[in-house]
């Protein structure tokens, strides 16, 4: 069943978003124009710090997290929640847990682990996602628990 409204969503409901490869020309790219650390842009600098050698921005992490995400709403006959939901009212507890190197590769999901009625809009309610990415290895390398408004039924 596609979740249709707010009161459709079941807790515990979840999508395998897919996979990502992040290559060092990309990280680095991406860190020049959003995130520029010298561990992210410089491979000499980078390789002196303490993290040995360039490593992803955490907003190039949960960049790839949102265009999943949003991938996974565009599929026909998708099953996000997402298909009748607003803005963000933010995000809780968004934790780097282990440095994304060149050539790894994530593995992302999202589960939804609650549900908030809001009085002040009754015409919408906040879904609660827990939402993580793993290495090869089945390492969690990335979560973080995403609020989503979701529109209530008519």
């Amino acid at each position: 069943m596609n979740p249709q409204y707010w009161e459709d969503v079941e807790i515990g409901a979840r999508r395998e978003l897919g996979g990502y490869t992040f290559s060092e020309d990309e990280i680095i790219r991406f860190a020049r124009k959003y995130d520029p650390q010298p561990f992210h842009v410089d491979p000499q600098a980078a390789e002196r710090s303490i993290f040995g050698g360039i490593i992803a921005s955490g907003w190039h992490t949960a960049a790839v997290w949102m265009k999943l995400a949003i991938a996974d709403r565009n599929k026909p006959g998708g099953t996000s929640p997402l298909l009748r939901a607003g803005v963000s009212p933010g995000y809780e507890d968004m934790r780097w847990l282990k440095p994304v190197r060149p050539g790894m590769r994530l593995t992302f999901s999202s589960e939804i682990v609650g549900k908030v009625e809001l009085k002040s809009r009754p015409d919408f309610g906040i879904i609660l996602s827990r939402n993580e990415a793993h290495d090869d290895s089945g390492e969690l390398v990335f979560r973080f628990t995403g609020k989503g408004l979701v529109q209530r039924r008519p």
